[in-house]
């Protein structure tokens, strides 16, 4: 299998595993990545995204690509975008429950994006993030334009994505790309515990704020709040609020598993 699913009580723990190639993405491990993320948005509460072996993700298999470097015409990266990468990024992105991202090696090209794509990132001290895709003579894709901008700002993410330079752990936090550095051995405990904190709360708020902050970044401050105002209106008659605010008068935790 090029993804394993373990589900761990109310946690999917989740493994890109192609460790022989770097976890590079393929149509396989696209579709694994789908049908993981559809699976966990059904049965938990949270999911955990990491790597087998040294690698996260290193992008693009090349080595699949080489009939078509060698026959002259090169290969159609848009067609291979559209088919295998695209829809494996937006199964993040439109994950029902949250996603923590156990970054335990290089995140590279495509991989960085996938990363990017994960709403929290737990890093351990030797991984590493870099673009590389302006080294091929290719342009950044699989979402990560948009993140790098929206992470770090224009200037930060031209260079980042001109020089392909590796972006540490440590520098990666201290930029913002993740909440967390720690050893190896301890990266999948931390990204446990930070996915155990969100799964005490309640999927459909979380899912909601998370596409709310998205598209504020980009969006005028009148449809933010028009946006908010849509959401709170309907958050605020489920039984989930209810309960939220009955334990916070009655101080005592909510139970929102109920």
């Amino acid at each position: 299998m090029r993804v394993d699913y373990v589900l761990e009580n109310d946690l999917a723990i989740v493994t890109l595993n192609r460790p022989d190639r770097y976890n590079a993405i393929e149509a396989t491990l696209s579709d694994g990545l789908i049908e993981a993320a559809k699976r966990a948005g059904e049965e938990v509460r949270a999911l955990v995204l990491t790597g087998a072996g040294k690698a996260f993700c290193s992008g693009a298999d090349l080595n699949d690509l080489m009939a078509d470097y060698e026959s002259g015409e090169g290969p159609d990266l848009a067609r291979l975008l559209d088919d295998v990468f695209h829809p494996a990024l937006r199964a993040l992105l439109e994950c029902k429950v949250p996603v923590i991202g156990a970054i335990n090696g290089v995140a590279a090209g495509a991989g960085l994006g996938l990363a990017l794509a994960c709403d929290i990132r737990v890093m351990a001290e030797d991984a590493f993030l870099t673009s590389a895709f302006t080294a091929i003579g290719l342009v950044p894709d699989s979402g990560t334009t948009w993140w790098l901008s929206h992470h770090l700002g224009v200037s930060r993410a031209l260079e980042l994505a001109f020089t392909n330079r590796r972006v540490g752990a440590e520098e990666a936090r201290e930029l913002g790309l993740c909440v967390d550095v720690v050893p190896g051995g301890q990266l999948l405990d931390r990204a446990r515990s930070v996915a155990e904190q969100v799964a005490d709360l309640v999927p459909d708020s979380l899912v909601t704020t998370r596409r709310l902050i998205r598209e504020a970044s980009s969006s005028s401050l009148e449809d933010a709040i028009r946006a908010e105002q849509a959401e709170q209106g309907r958050l605020g008659r489920t039984p989930e609020h209810r309960e939220g605010v009955m334990a916070f008068m009655e101080k005592r935790k909510p139970d929102f598993r109920a």
